[in-house]
């Protein structure tokens, strides 16, 4: 999937309904927003907790002159990030490990701020993750946040996770975040739903998979192919699904 988009696999951010950006130009703002929101100084050093193919942290890196360690559990994603990084002349600055996120070989306070751009819906369990973070991170360090979220669970809340357990490991509820963040020893500073601002996406996502329908075929099969692109269609019809945008803070 890192053939589409110019490697952004995660949503976009549109301004309001007068955006007309293409949805390239749209998840480059997501990640200006991460960005915004975390705010690092000259010289930080900044964790990216679930790191996918590295798009969003050398983005971060030509943004700002920080250092950037990213995380993941996949040896596959952290070798091609580890690549992109020595074609964009920023492997001095930003480089990719295979950690698991609820474990972090990391000593405390060693990074000055951390984010996780769309990787905790992938995590069993949340709390643990951010616990884990809050220890890494200096005191007055700040955490950014995207996910997706439930907004109003409903009667089918538990049936959604399970029809969506396959692609997500977790979804919590919009309302309850904020404790989540709290339980970990971290301080919500900004909690954004900004579900209207990142819906175009879903039609942006299937428009790729189906544009790329043999190549995604011959990697995945027919039927993992036809999985991942009903989850993304059917996603798009499920008023209870929503996104967030957060920044917190280590006290």
């Amino acid at each position: 999937m890192g053939e589409l988009w110019e490697g952004n696999l995660h949503y976009g951010l549109w301004r309001d309904e007068n955006d007309t950006s293409d949805f390239i130009d749209a998840a480059k703002a997501m990640t200006d927003d991460m960005i915004r929101r975390l705010d690092p100084a000259p010289g930080d050093r900044v964790l990216d907790v679930g790191c996918g193919n590295g798009t969003p942290a050398i983005q971060l890196a030509r943004a700002r002159p920080v250092e950037v360690v990213g995380i993941s559990v996949s040896e596959r994603q952290v070798a091609r990030a580890n690549e992109s990084a020595r074609e964009a002349g920023l492997a001095d600055r930003v480089s990719f490990e295979q950690v698991n996120a609820m474990d972090l070989p990391y000593p405390a306070e060693s990074f000055d701020g951390a984010w996780a751009l769309e990787s905790m819906l992938h995590m069993p369990d949340k709390v643990q993750v951010l616990s884990e973070v809050a220890r890494v991170v200096r005191p007055g360090g700040r955490m950014s946040i995207a996910d997706m979220v439930y907004r109003d669970p409903g009667d089918g809340a538990e049936d959604t996770g399970e029809r969506y357990s396959t692609v997500y490991a977790t979804l919590s509820r919009l309302d309850e975040y904020g404790d989540l963040i709290e339980r970990a020893g971290l301080v919500p500073e900004n909690i954004r739903d900004v579900t209207k601002e990142t819906f175009p996406t879903n039609a942006a996502f299937a428009a790729g998979l189906r544009s790329r329908r043999d190549r995604f075929v011959e990697i995945l099969g027919t039927e993992g192919y036809e999985l991942l692109i009903g989850n993304q269609e059917k996603i798009a019809h499920m008023p209870e699904l929503g996104y967030v945008l957060i920044t917190a803070r280590r006290p």
